[in-house]
């Protein structure tokens, strides 16, 4: 009987163990860098939970600034309106009329009206006297003025009435007017609010 080979192949041998030892060395290196790379998907998520939630506040902000902002504007597009007349001749009685962008009119028998806004604040029946109406929000629209002549009071002389107008943006004088019959209203003129607050005059 021929005797087995008990030659051991030397280069084989070798190759197996390179073969384990890497193999064992890449899994230790993967175990050491396993807690690494689940502590770095954790920092990540973190990290995008951290900037969602910035996210979610900048949005809060802005909306909360852009609110603000409207509100500005609305207030900005807001204008207050004092209508004022005056005139010098003694004992007469004028009066100032105005009709608001409703048609509600504003004069000495409806100093207020109710449900709408304005009131005039100011009445003289015996000249030389003078004469108020005002509102703090003046709805956009159209505010027309007259001025009537309501008594003499034995007075002959024919009035000359002049005013100004104070609003948002500063003030206008008003044209003058002379009143030559009583208890007939004569137009002073019209004064338009525009959406924005701005006046537009028209004599």
């Amino acid at each position: 009987m021929k005797p087995r080979n008990r030659e051991i192949n030397i280069f084989n041998l070798s190759m197996l163990d390179v073969i384990c030892g890497s193999l064992g060395a890449f899994v230790i290196i993967m175990i050491i860098l396993m807690p690494y790379y689940k502590k770095e998907n954790i920092d990540y998520q973190h990290e995008i939970e951290r900037l969602r939630r910035q996210a979610e506040t900048s949005d809060q902000r802005a909306s909360q600034a852009e609110q603000r902002a409207q509100r500005a504007e609305m207030m900005l597009a807001k204008t207050f309106l004092v209508v004022y007349i005056r005139w010098n001749t003694r004992y007469h009685d004028v009066d100032l009329h105005v009709i608001d962008p409703a048609g509600a009119e504003f004069y000495f028998q409806k100093k207020t009206i109710a449900g709408r806004q304005g009131e005039l604040s100011e009445d003289n029946q015996i000249g030389p006297g003078n004469e108020i109406w005002e509102i703090k929000d003046a709805p956009p629209g159209q505010y027309q003025l007259y001025a009537n002549l309501y008594s003499r009071h034995g007075n002959p002389e024919n009035p000359s009435v002049r005013g100004r107008v104070f609003f948002r943006d500063g003030s206008k004088a008003l044209p003058e007017i002379v009143l030559t019959q009583e208890k007939r209203k004569e137009r002073i003129g019209t004064l338009t609010v525009r959406d924005d607050g701005s006046l537009q005059f028209s004599w």
